[in-house]
């Protein structure tokens, strides 16, 4: 039984977008318990509240979006997303699925559940692609990066490519150009650094046109410039979504559109498998950050990450 711990509060719709995910997926799933953490203002209708593999508790605090990370924010144990991970960290439930601010989730993360290995910092990671699988990293977790930190994503992201799947990673560097005179020192002394690594295999400097094809499937960059790539791209294929509404293509655009907007983005580098979703999810996108939720603590994939970073970085 693989269970789901929900923060019902880190969405910009409110909570009943979380139960009404929730419902769908058990719906799906008979294997599956959820476990929706809320706001004790908010009143669940009846029939959350009576489905026997639905669990509610209800909290007196939450985080909001412009929460910021000071020493008050590690003193609030009774927000929903608080209380969500530590239910991660004593192993009561297997993933946390939460749409709230990113920063919070951080550090929250970090304190609660700490890191699989001391200075490699957490980082975002998201699929941008299943056949075969590819990811970008680091999609916001860590907006000003010194180069050990690229050096880190490297590691992480191509400990998740190879425990979810059987391809050798091959990692590629962000950056305007090809050429070793192109980037900024950080990036240039990252390139450096990956060259020298043993593992994983480094590929060298990722132009943008290489970011979703290309033999490269480990694409690492900062985290702002990863948010705005992520964003750019979902903007781009809602917007070619809304043009071709009524065009034939429509199944084919559909396809590319649901593959990145449905599932979430997943925190690796802390001691237990969090997933983040856009603050803005709907019902249709919670729903599959929650299924990604699930595939993550199918695979035990914080274990495989954490065991493969120990075999493989001395």
């Amino acid at each position: 039984m693989i269970r789901v711990a929900v923060d019902a509060m880190g969405g910009d719709l409110g909570p009943r977008i979380a139960f009404e995910s929730a419902f769908k997926v058990l719906q799906k799933y008979d294997d599956v318990d959820i476990f929706i953490y809320y706001h004790n203002s908010f009143s669940p209708d009846s029939c959350f509240l009576h489905h026997p593999r639905l669990n509610t508790i209800p909290c007196t605090d939450y985080i909001i979006q412009t929460d910021s990370v000071d020493r008050a924010l590690f003193r609030r144990k009774e927000t929903t997303l608080y209380k969500a991970l530590e239910s991660l960290s004593v192993k009561t439930v297997d993933v946390v699925v939460t749409l709230g601010n990113t920063g919070v989730m951080v550090a929250l993360s970090r304190f609660i559940l700490g890191l699989i290995r001391p200075k490699l910092y957490p980082a975002l990671i998201r699929e941008l692609g299943s056949s075969p699988l590819r990811c970008l990293v680091d999609l916001g977790a860590n907006v000003h990066c010194q180069a050990s930190m690229l050096k880190g994503f490297a590691l992480l992201g191509s400990a998740y490519i190879e425990s979810k799947s059987d391809l050798v990673a091959k990692v590629g560097l962000l950056n305007v150009g090809v050429e070793s005179s192109k980037g900024s020192s950080v990036i240039r002394e990252a390139d450096q650094v990956l060259s020298e690594n043993k593992w994983p295999i480094y590929a060298g400097y990722a132009e943008g046109d290489e970011i979703f094809t290309g033999d490269k499937n480990v694409i690492v960059c900062d985290g702002m410039v990863g948010n705005a790539v992520l964003k750019a791209s979902e903007g781009l294929l809602s917007f070619i979504n809304k043009k071709l509404n009524a065009s034939d293509d429509k199944q084919i655009i559909n396809a590319l559109f649901q593959n990145g907007r449905h599932h979430g983005a997943c925190l690796i580098g802390v001691n237990g498998n969090v997933v983040k979703g856009h603050g803005g999810s709907d019902e249709i996108a919670l729903t599959g950050a929650i299924k990604y939720g699930i595939d993550v603590a199918e695979n035990n994939l914080c274990e495989k990450i954490s065991a493969k970073i120990k075999r493989e970085v001395v």
